[in-house]
């Protein structure tokens, strides 16, 4: 079955498998499908089950488990997902002594919930699975890593239950000896394939998975947060529409259009400039995708990509010099070490790379290329591009420094003792019920003294509210001083409300978990989305007073008021987004019956 012309369920999954950095592949079939998988031409490895008494998944596993041996990967043939799955499962199976680790997704539908294996957690132990179970904690996406031991349990299952045992059985046989793992993939996509409605509905997830797939773990943050969520939707809809452009192409194309950019900046149109120079940055991630998705990767063309980058960014650099000139001696060495950090950085993290050093929190400083090119755009829209020259040299600083930290990490001994405090919790570690008592005290002794609090600015202030401090040229009423005294006293017990409260949500979604019959991360997350909207409702009715502040009055209420109500509409769209999701596919079947 194809998720798009001439590509199967299984050629995708197995292209997942191949670029995550597994190559042997088995697939385990009967003798009779066998010619099927031939077609294909997947160069897979076959292994056959020839027994013609009714079976399991737990039996075909067996069977291909004693073939291949342990440790291996175990995918499930009638599922799709986003290769972050497969990598964070690879990343736990190094470091992992246990027979099974299990994919958890803690928020999938209340279909996908009802249909799936549920795992039952306590703590960061799987003590049970099964399909019976209430789905509290989540169920497993249908990848499975099978440790050396898992072998010894699935055969002990085989031999209790018979071949129409089923995986959980060996399962929970391993749980009931701490012997299963398991990794978080809540938030990433997956699809489980039964019927031919679900392979409708794989067809959409799979170009969603595609575009997901497209999103690399070096992006910046504004790649990650903008660029991307623009970039990817380009390359996906020329993909789709067999619409190829050599990635060169697109590459000249970004290198134009950021010169376009660096020339439009002395010319003093800054905002053109600037947007120009985010358009550059957006399409800069178009030409790797395009490769990517029409599979026409190849290192002459990221070589070629690379070059143009350093030589746009130079060119940027030189752009804002030349509409900041006369520069001062500070602003000029400075320009000089932007235009050395638009070049260091990238060099920093390749040849850290190349030494095999883990540079996944060094791009976390704000030093990337998307994100020096868009601080460009905020700059010159303010109308002050050599701000932006400030930033580079600042952060790519810190980014070469930190590179070389890494560098040389461990290799550099003290001569004085460094103390250390043991990175663990007290013992012995007290259990959720046994603090609940204390939250629910937490909770209303400090909605008490919110009250009180709010009352006493309310009564206590309102009678000097007629005085006015005039130091000059500033004249102060008391009466401006009361909103901002209630949302301090707001802020500082809604947020201690809201901290200890916690809890108490946890407890309410075990609760509500069986009535709702969706996972306790889902309600939970529910719930606090709920409080934090409602706190976010009292700051924007209440920014709007601060008006009357002195001089920084209104530049407060238009700065504090759009970030609440932003705050707000995102809550909302949180809350109806999830609950959408979580109830789809159960409303989609209510009204196709009716």
């Amino acid at each position: 079955m194809e998720l798009e012309p001439g590509v199967s369920i299984l050629s995708f999954m197995v292209n997942q498998l191949r670029s995550s950095g597994v190559s042997d592949i088995a697939v385990v079939t009967r003798p009779d499908f066998a010619d099927i998988f031939k077609k294909i031409s997947l160069s897979l490895h076959m292994v056959h089950i020839r027994d013609e008494d009714p079976f399991g998944n737990l039996y075909s596993a067996y069977m291909g488990c004693k073939e291949v041996n342990p440790p291996l990967l175990l995918v499930m043939s009638d599922h799709i997902m986003e290769r972050r799955i497969l990598g964070r499962m690879i990343k736990r199976a190094k470091n992992s002594q246990k027979a099974f680790i299990l994919c958890l997704d803690r928020k999938p539908s209340l279909k996908t919930a009802e249909e799936g294996l549920k795992l039952s957690l306590n703590e960061d132990r799987v003590v049970e699975t099964g399909k019976e179970l209430t789905p509290i904690y989540g169920i497993d996406t249908g990848v499975i890593f099978c440790g050396t031991r898992s072998l010894r349990y699935m055969e002990k299952a085989v031999e209790e239950y018979g071949k129409a045992a089923s995986l959980k059985d060996a399962i929970n046989l391993a749980a009931a000896n701490n012997d299963v793992d398991f990794v978080d993939v809540t938030g990433l996509l997956w699809k489980d394939i039964d019927t031919p409605s679900d392979l409708e509905a794989a067809r959409e997830v799979y170009y969603e998975i595609l575009r997901r797939d497209l999103v690399k773990p070096s992006d910046g943050l504004v790649s990650r947060l903008l660029n991307r969520s623009i970039s990817t939707r380009i390359s996906l809809h020329l993909y789709k529409r067999g619409l190829f452009i050599h990635p060169n192409i697109i590459s000249l194309i970004s290198f134009i259009v950021a010169i376009l950019g660096a020339v439009s900046l002395p010319a003093g149109f800054f905002l053109i400039g600037g947007l120009l120079i985010q358009i550059a940055s957006i399409l800069d991630g178009v030409d790797g995708e395009v490769a990517r998705l029409f599979k026409a990767t190849s290192s002459q063309g990221e070589v070629f990509d690379n070059i143009l980058d350093r030589v746009a960014d130079i060119s940027v650099i030189a752009g804002i010099v030349a509409a900041s000139w006369p520069l001062s001696t500070l602003d000029a060495t400075l320009s000089i070490v932007a235009a050395a950090g638009a070049t260091l950085v990238s060099q920093t993290t390749h040849m850290l790379s190349r030494l095999n050093i883990e540079v996944d929190n060094l791009r976390k400083i704000p030093a990337t290329r998307d994100v020096r090119l868009f601080s460009v755009l905020i700059c010159a829209a303010a109308g002050y591009p050599l701000y932006s020259i400030y930033y580079i040299a600042f952060t790519s600083a810190i980014f070469v420094i930190a590179g070389l930290a890494l560098l040389f990490r461990g290799s550099l001994t003290w001569p004085w003792p460094m103390p250390r405090r043991e990175g663990r919790e007290a013992w012995p570690r007290l259990a959720v019920e046994l603090t609940t008592r204390g939250v629910v005290h937490s909770v209303i002794v400090n909605t008490f003294r919110l009250t009180i609090g709010l009352l006493v600015t309310r009564l206590l202030l309102t009678p000097f509210a007629d005085i006015v401090i005039v130091q000059k040229p500033v004249a102060l009423e008391v009466a401006s001083l009361l909103p901002l005294a209630e949302i301090g006293v707001i802020i500082y017990f809604g947020s201690k409300i809201i901290i200890s409260s916690g809890i108490l949500a946890e407890q309410a979604s075990s609760q509500l978990v069986r009535r709702l019959r969706l996972t306790s991360t889902i309600i939970r997350e529910t719930i606090s989305d709920t409080t934090y909207l409602l706190f976010a409702l009292v700051l924007w009715t209440y920014s709007w007073s601060l008006s009357a502040l002195p001089i920084a009055g209104p530049y407060i209420v238009k700065s504090l008021a759009p970030v609440t109500a932003i705050i707000i509409i995102y809550l909302v769209y949180r809350l109806v987004d999830r609950l959408y999701k979580a109830y789809r596919e159960v409303l989609e079947e209510e009204i196709s019956t009716k």
